[in-house]
């Protein structure tokens, strides 16, 4: 009875010594290996005998990591469809200068004093109510304009004759309608900026 309890003893503590020794690898190998200086368990496993044993001790290729980064490819690209071309701003008046000389009639409508200067020339003040005519203004040209109290201006461009431009100055609340200055391009085309 003595050896038997022995013999299971011993078939018992083996097992519980594979058992140990698996768990001690499998944490070993999770932690990233054994520490510095030291060499791994030895186990009472049996060795896998499943490969041929002509492919034992010889080294594994193993690819090199590749250290470039990826690159992406770029987007194969789609066929073009047709869009229209973009759309610029339609001219906000006309006038036709006669030897490329205009007129521009100042009328303001605003109830306020607007400052305005024809690029180039001097800066002048445009009273409350008044109407001022600018007279032999070659084109190209820009007018600027602007109320020192920070109102707003609508500003209407209409032409009165072939030569003559009435712009015409009212007060506005609306941000969109606001503008700065009016450019008549040298073919007579009025653009408001």
């Amino acid at each position: 009875m003595m050896i038997q309890f022995l013999s299971n003893f011993v078939k018992t503590t083996s097992i519980i010594s594979a058992i140990g020794s698996s768990l001690m690898i499998i944490t070993i190998s999770h932690a990233g290996g054994p520490p510095p200086g030291t060499k791994p368990p030895a186990t009472n496993q049996q060795e896998d005998t499943s490969e041929p044993s002509g492919n034992r001790g010889k080294p594994v290729e193993v690819e090199p990591e590749n250290t470039e980064p990826t690159r992406r490819q770029p987007p194969t690209q789609q066929p073009e469809t047709t869009q229209p071309p973009p759309q610029f701003p339609e001219p906000a008046g006309r006038v036709t200068p006669v030897e490329g000389i205009i007129t521009l009639r100042l009328i303001n409508q605003t109830g306020a004093v607007i400052g305005y200067q024809v690029i180039g020339g001097r800066h002048r003040i445009l009273g409350e109510s008044s109407v001022v005519e600018l007279s032999e203004l070659p084109i190209p040209l820009t007018l600027t304009y602007q109320r020192p109290d920070g109102g707003l201006l609508l500003v209407r461009p209409q032409r009165i004759s072939s030569r003559v431009l009435e712009v015409i100055f009212n007060p506005t609340e609306d941000f969109d309608l606001d503008t700065k200055s009016l450019n008549i391009t040298g073919k007579g085309g009025v653009f408001l900026n």
